[in-house]
């Protein structure tokens, strides 16, 4: 009875859920995909149905490359490939059609990780690059290799079938398999949907507007890029093997590097940033020969000739547009906060202590850090001071887990975290900020601080948030509480408001506020007054101060020196990458070295 009640319980959560986020948009396209299942009976060209609603499906993987993870990819026409030419064989060889699409899928997935494990650590107009190369591979492969993709013939296809127990099967037609994909493309989008609004996507919004950032979050950017781009490259398997099985045949020309592109542009004129995107863009390219043939037949000419001025026309009202696409010009949202709950979380957990010794880096013939000493407990808050050069950023970073020092050692909590990076880090409560003012632009003061907690989830990996499962949801809205809570701790108002567009003081402590949503116990903050007027400086000094009463210990690098003086417990100087005082504010003001090196006498 108790497992009932539970049950009961979940379903009951999932329902309150679903209510909660359904509106007029959720009608609408619940009626778009009601009339969508049934157009074989009006439609008299099923393989045609059948071959669009493939490019839907393999469009609405692509997004989860380009909209969630925000990587250029050129290769889904390949991926479409490997899927189609392995389910092609398989088929010939007698498989069923659930058996040869699911390993054409597979096999999809392991092709996108081979190119993955390069174009993940890429960055901007390297990804596509590095995919593009990827496609043209895997046309030239295709082309070089008769026995594979079966010449300038192709390889013809048996019908497809569904294996039955006992023997023999069910024989599937194009209509079938028109709504295999349709049901497919929307479960694809339904999860897309899922992975955005919980920790995976908040994990990939940072990695897409800030890596370096979520790297400071303990976001490991470049897994996820590359679990990205293996989902979207598995459903592009998955819509290559439909595809052929639709057409009866497996034709090397239908999956070249031009296919490609046309579904990477299908991505971007819908809207990368909203979940039925794919859906609008693809409508967009199929009707440019719809649009063609009325044009064609109006001026007397042959159709052909104007496919490319309206495909140029549809991509020049794209730029225009801008990254919303089509979706924005209707109304439609791609990322929305939902009303956070009370967290309930408790503070910092237990005293924690940073001690670095003897700490050394170089570049080059430079010596950044020379062996430095510096310690830093719950409770404190450490001014780490110096002039321009003198190894402050750098000894951050080395603390954070971002650089490996050349000698010397970092402990925690009295555990030797020396090589550990900066996810361990943050998950043992060490959580850094960055120097220059950087937020993620898209995302709202909610979702932004949300980031910060996605290292400290346990019910948040990408299976649990596509299946929306009661626990994921239930942590959820535990971390929006603890991102509210930090929000109301800085100051800083939870609009529904891109981060970009708020002023230099509150970007300045949204990004504060996102770290503390991680839970620190202790907080490097590097300039976190740059940009800031006085008065400004006088309110965080406030914050900081705030934050020290509630345990958490602060090592501060600043040049405001009135802000020093009215927080610090304890001030280091560095010089020319050695301390070269160490103490209480007062008595390092006084001393004459610092007052020589620092203040210029």
């Amino acid at each position: 009875m108790a497992i009932v009640r539970q049950v009961r319980a979940a379903l009951a959560g999932a329902a309150a859920d679903a209510a909660r986020a359904w509106d007029r948009w959720a009608w609408a396209w619940l009626g778009a995909f009601a009339v969508a299942a049934l157009a074989p009976l009006f439609a008299g060209d099923e393989r045609g149905l059948a071959a669009g609603a493939c490019l839907v499906l393999a469009a609405a993987g692509l997004r989860i490359a380009v909209g969630l993870a925000g990587m250029a990819s050129l290769a889904q026409g390949a991926f479409m490939a490997v899927g189609a030419f392995t389910a092609a064989h398989l088929l010939r060889g007698g498989w069923d059609l659930a058996g040869a699409t699911l390993a054409a899928a597979a096999l999809a997935g392991a092709a996108g990780l081979a190119v993955g494990a390069g174009a993940a650590r890429l960055r901007g107009p390297f990804v596509a690059l590095g995919t593009w190369v990827a496609a043209w591979l895997a046309a030239f492969a295709l082309s070089a290799f008769p026995a594979i993709s079966g010449g300038a013939q192709g390889l013809v296809l048996p019908a497809p079938f569904v294996g039955v127990p006992g023997g023999g099967g069910l024989a599937v037609t194009p209509a079938g398999l028109y709504e295999i994909a349709l049901i497919l493309a929307a479960a694809v989008l339904l999860v897309t949907r899922a992975l955005e609004r919980g920790a995976p996507g908040l994990a990939l919004a940072a990695i897409r507007e800030g890596p370096d950032a979520a790297e400071t979050l303990g976001v490991r950017a470049a897994r996820m890029r590359l679990g990205a781009l293996v989902a979207s490259a598995a459903v592009g398997g998955l819509a290559g093997a439909l595809l052929v099985q639709a057409q009866g045949l497996a034709d090397a020309s239908a999956f070249g590097p031009l296919r490609s592109v046309e579904l990477f542009v299908a991505v971007l004129i819908g809207g990368a940033g909203v979940t039925v995107g794919p859906v609008l863009g693809s409508a967009v390219l199929a009707a440019i020969p719809l649009v063609a043939d009325l044009l064609g037949g109006a001026a007397g000419v042959d159709p052909v000739r104007f496919e490319p001025a309206v495909a140029s026309v549809l991509l020049l009202g794209a730029l225009l547009v801008g990254p919303a696409g089509i979706a924005g010009l209707l109304g439609l949202r791609g990322r929305r906060s939902v009303p956070a709950e009370p967290s309930g979380a408790p503070g910092p957990p237990g005293d924690a202590r940073l001690v670095a010794r003897g700490v050394a880096k170089s570049f080059g013939g430079v010596h950044a850090l020379a062996g430095v000493d510096l310690a830093l407990a719950t409770g404190e808050i450490h001014a780490l001071v110096g002039p321009n050069g003198s190894g402050k950023s750098t000894l951050l970073a080395i603390l954070s887990g971002a650089l490996a020092p050349d000698r010397g050692s970092v402990e925690l909590g009295g555990s030797d975290v020396t090589d550990a990076g900066p996810a361990e880090l943050v998950r043992r409560g060490l959580v850094r900020t960055l120097q220059p003012t950087t937020v993620f632009a898209d995302l709202d003061p909610l979702a932004h601080a949300g980031t910060g907690t996605v290292a400290l989830r346990r019910a948040g990996g990408a299976i649990r948030a596509a299946l929306a499962t009661p626990k994921a949801r239930a942590e959820t809205r535990e971390m929006r509480g603890r991102a509210a809570e930090a929000l109301g701790v800085v100051g800083v108002p939870a609009e529904d408001l891109p981060a970009a567009r708020l002023d230099g003081k509150l970007q300045r402590l949204l990004m504060i506020a996102t770290a503390l949503s991680a839970g620190p116990r202790l907080l490097l903050l590097d300039e976190p007054t740059a940009g800031m007027s006085p008065a400004g400086s006088a309110e965080l000094a406030e914050t900081l101060r705030d934050l020290r009463g509630r345990g958490i210990g602060i090592l501060l690098v600043a040049h405001d020196l009135a802000l020093v003086r009215a927080v610090a417990d304890r001030v280091t100087v560095l010089h020319a990458g050695t301390v070269l005082a160490a103490g209480a504010p007062e008595a390092v003001a006084r001393d004459p070295a610092v007052v020589e090196a620092y203040l210029g006498g």
